[in-house]
This record gives structure tokens, sequence and C-alpha cells, in this order.
């Protein structure tokens, strides 16, 4: 079998990297190959390039949600394959979710002898997501942090942070309709616009936030949450709750906020519509989001 290593250097706000190389290297393992991500989509490719060679292949992409989805990729349509996530990258939302702690999916040694898990993944359009896909105030968010890093003397936490505020003033109004499985999920009474809206496996997005507690990874449904347009002076008391995962069932969130379980999705925006698939956005004209059971195997330490 061979223990393939794609190792994103750019992911995080330091270089962890040099740890993850020095585990793999003091543990010697058989037929362990080390490569490493130059640019967007390397993961991809790299992943694509091992399967193809039809042996017994384990992957581990060392970075953050991005990565491991693009690792995904590349390994989706072969045999013999798994995933592991080694969480070095920014937000590691989806290990969260998987069984066990967090701390021992950077433990190489742990990792290489560890169990698969078999998962569901979500596909919206040509696109898979491990995790989440989401749409409306939180893609405006990560879009324009993304801007706001490339001011002078910007660091990616208030980048993120001037973005929330940004977007808060600017970006809460979202016009799409959601259809769970074909029927129309009308907007909460007193409401005329959306805020925001994620389908999801998994229960965590945005760097830990608990936007979808009663996720799971392998009941072959789609956990979908929405939130409307609320008022400015409702958003501190939303924001905390919904961190917490505590906002589907607090009195005051069960008068607005929708959360059911389906097995496809489409958001009608009548045209293209900004989408975040695990943390990558994308722009999509009304797209479609089904749930594909027990589709993937992910390496469990």
């Amino acid at each position: 079998m061979t223990h393939l290593f794609i190792l994103n250097s750019f992911a995080g706000t330091f270089d962890a990297t040099p740890e993850i190389k020095a585990q793999i290297e003091a543990l010697a393992i058989p037929d362990a190959v080390i490569e490493y991500t130059q640019k967007a989509g390397d993961a991809e490719l790299i992943a694509r390039r091992y399967a193809e060679k039809g042996d017994a292949l384990r992957v581990y992409a060392c970075g953050g949600d991005g990565t491991a989805n693009e690792a995904l990729h590349g390994l989706m349509g072969f045999e013999n394959v798994a995933l592991g996530v080694i969480p070095i990258g920014t937000g590691n939302d989806y290990v969260r979710s998987l069984p066990g702690e967090t701390a021992d999916y950077c433990n190489v040694d742990k990792m290489v002898r560890g169990t698969t898990k078999r998962v569901d993944l979500l596909k919206c359009e040509d696109r898979y997501a491990l995790n989440v896909v989401s749409v409306g105030y939180d893609c405006e968010v990560a879009d324009r942090a993304q801007k706001n890093k490339r001011l002078p003397l910007m660091s990616g936490p208030l980048a993120y942070k001037l973005a929330i505020v940004q977007c808060l003033l600017t970006k809460r109004k979202h016009t799409f309709t959601p259809f769970a499985d074909g029927k129309r999920i009308p907007i909460a009474r007193g409401f005329k616009s959306r805020m925001l809206a994620v389908a999801a496996k998994g229960k965590y997005y945005g760097g830990g936030t608990k936007a979808t507690p009663y996720a799971e990874l392998d009941d072959g449904l789609i956990d979908f949450m929405a939130i409307p347009t609320v008022p400015i002076s409702y958003f501190a008391w939303m924001f905390g709750a919904f961190a917490r995962g505590e906002h589907i069932d607090h009195p005051k969130g069960k008068t607005f906020i929708l959360h059911q379980k389906c097995k496809t999705l489409k958001l009608d925006n009548h045209g293209e519509i900004k989408i975040g698939i695990d943390g990558e956005m994308f722009v999509m004209k009304d797209p479609e989001i089904t749930v594909v059971p027990q589709a993937f195997d992910i390496i469990i330490p």
C-alpha cells in the first residue's frame, strides 16, 4: 500500500508541514511518499496521479478543509483508496465531526495505523463536499475576507473580523428560494429575505461554528438549516447561539430558523448564486445539491 502525504505549506496561520514531515521520516513508513502543493488545485492533480497507478492507496491531506476537498476530487471514481485529513489549516472543521479527538488526526503514526469509516458526500452540480455547502452571508464574508487580506498590514484573523462587519452592513439580504425534496420551503413569517443557508454532512463550518448540530456523516440525508435576514439588533445574540449550536432549539430561534432533513435541495436564485463548497467559493446557476450515501472511505485514527 502506498501512503501519500500531500503537504500544503500555505495552509493555516503558520507552516506546520515541517512537523508533519518530521513525523513521517521518524516512522520510516514503507512506501511513504511526500508531495507538496504549490498552488490551488495541486492536491487534486497529485492525488489523481497516484490513484491512476491502480495500487492500494491512502492519501493524507495535510492542510485545511480546502486541501482535503481537492484531494477528494482527485480520488473520486477510484477503488482501493482512502482519504485521511491531517488538520493543519485555518478552519479544520470536518475533523470536528469525525470520531475521536482532533489532536489524534495530527498524529501521523495513529493515522497510518488507523481504520476507515464509510461516509456520505454531498454533490453540488459537478462538485463534491465532505462537509458543507453554504450560500448567503457567510459566503460573502469569506469572499470579502480574501480581498481584505490583500490590504497592507492585514492579518488573516483581522481580515475575517473586518469582513463580518462589512458584510453585516451590506450583504445580509439574499433572495434564493430553497426546494427540499421538490417542495418549496417558504420563508419564516414576517421576513422578506434570507441571510444564509447551510446544507451539511458535518456539524461545523466557518472555523468551529456549530451550524448544523444534528448533522450525521452517514445517515444518507442532507441536514439543511436556513436563517432569514434578521435585524442587526438580533445579530449579537444569534451569533453566539449559532456558534455554540444552540440556535435551532432556542425558544427565540424556533420562531424563524428553519431546520430539516432531506435528500435533495435546489436553490432557486433566478440565475447565478455564490456558493461555498467546503469553504471554497464558486458561482453556479440555480444549483441542486444531492446526497451520495456511503460514498467514500475516510481514515480514522
